[in-house]
């Protein structure tokens, strides 16, 4: 269903959804299908703000690369021979060959299509047959450069330079992650999927209570306390997070916690729960007392997600003879619990699709929507 710009862009659209969460509505049914809104939210947030594109430890050698797609934008994620990670524009400066697909290792970026060759750091270093055309100069034909920021280990990336600076992004969120020291955590396993809905939904559902006893009530909903998770309000950054305090780790099924690995080292008492995390616009992340898993979220248009999905684990459990065959477990409370959410998630992007969706109103047990809805307003809307 195709809806008015007059509509879509104007604030007064929006007036009930910015209210607090207690007293506010989420967002339009057209901010979750509408193709005219989804430019806008690639262009404003996508473009503009810090992506979490995968682990730096993932790239550790000269040559690494990975290729990754930010809303159309094609990105080579590479290691030069100066150490350095660099983020380059994945299309030829000749005439707009993709260059580099998947992931590997290279010594350097040869384009299929003519041959122009491009250094580790995107320089153009050679480009057989442009002897004769007048005034060419190879300095000049390199390849773009996005910015790029490492935090916890973590990569970044940000298409448009300017806006914040990344540790204006980040703000005071060190201070609540300090105790898993995940600079120093290892990739334990990791799975990519597609979900037929759109990139919000996908969050939106990480990061409430509200759904666990309706769509996980046979698998984890059992390991969460039945009161309201704490949100964390008045810390600086873009961010929102909420804690939920429980025994044992939250990456196992309920009936499967006795397999658990061992805990993080140094945790108190009073950290022994779950953080959940979405650091604007798409990184979600989750804290337990055993590991961590994260979600690099990249939209496919309004109606479709591709997620790649990565577990971490401390340097001393991924070293365990008995890990892989622990981990397991691990993998399993990720399938199980992913495909019980994929399809909800799927119903409602059809129920959206209808264009007979009226917002309701949010439960205690969502702050986080309404705050996420909160901020893509702010974003998208003049």
């Amino acid at each position: 269903m195709a809806y008015p710009d007059a509509a879509i862009f104007d604030r007064k659209s929006y007036a009930k959804v910015t209210r607090p969460p207690l007293q506010a509505e989420p967002l339009p049914g057209w901010c979750y299908t509408d193709p005219a809104f989804h430019r806008r939210e690639i262009e404003r947030v996508f473009s503009r703000s810090w992506v979490c594109v995968g682990r730096e430890n993932a790239l550790p050698d000269a040559g690494d690369y990975r290729t990754v797609e930010l809303g159309g934008t094609k990105v080579i994620l590479i290691r030069g021979q100066d150490g350095k990670l660099r983020a380059l524009n994945n299309v030829c400066r000749h005439r707009g060959m993709v260059l580099l697909k998947g992931s590997g290792r290279v010594n350097g970026i040869l384009c299929p299509f003519h041959s122009w060759g491009y250094g580790l750091d995107g320089s153009l270093r050679g480009a057989p047959n442009m002897d004769r055309t007048e005034g060419f100069d190879k300095r000049e034909y390199g390849l773009a450069e996005f910015e790029i920021a490492i935090w916890q280990g973590f990569i970044f990336v940000r298409l448009e330079p300017g806006g914040p600076a990344f540790e204006d992004t980040v703000g005071e969120l060190d201070t609540l992650l300090d105790c898993y020291d995940l600079p120093n955590m290892r990739i334990g396993g990791s799975r990519e999927f597609t979900v037929n809905c759109n990139w919000k939904l996908f969050i939106e559902v990480f990061m409430e209570d509200y759904h666990l006893n309706a769509v996980h009530k046979n698998s984890i909903a059992g390991t969460y306390a039945s009161h309201a998770p704490e949100v964390a309000d008045g810390v600086n950054g873009d961010f929102v997070t909420i804690w939920d305090t429980h025994e044992g780790t939250s990456a196992l099924l309920t009936d499967e916690r006795h397999k658990a690995l061992p805990p993080i080292a140094g945790l108190k008492p009073s950290e022994l729960g779950t953080r959940y995390v979405l650091l604007y616009p798409s990184f979600a992340f989750a804290c337990t007392i055993d590991c961590m898993w994260f979600f690099e979220i990249y939209p496919d248009g309004p109606a479709k997600t591709n997620v790649a999905m990565t577990m971490l684990v401390p340097p001393s459990t991924l070293a365990r003879p008995d890990f892989e065959a622990r981990f397991e477990a691990y993998r399993t409370r990720w399938k199980v619990s992913m495909d019980e959410d994929i399809v909800v998630l799927e119903r409602q992007q059809d129920g959206m699709e209808t264009g007979r969706y009226r917002p309701g109103r949010f439960s205690h047990l969502e702050p986080c929507v309404s705050k996420l809805a909160s901020w893509i307003v702010t974003r998208t809307i003049d």
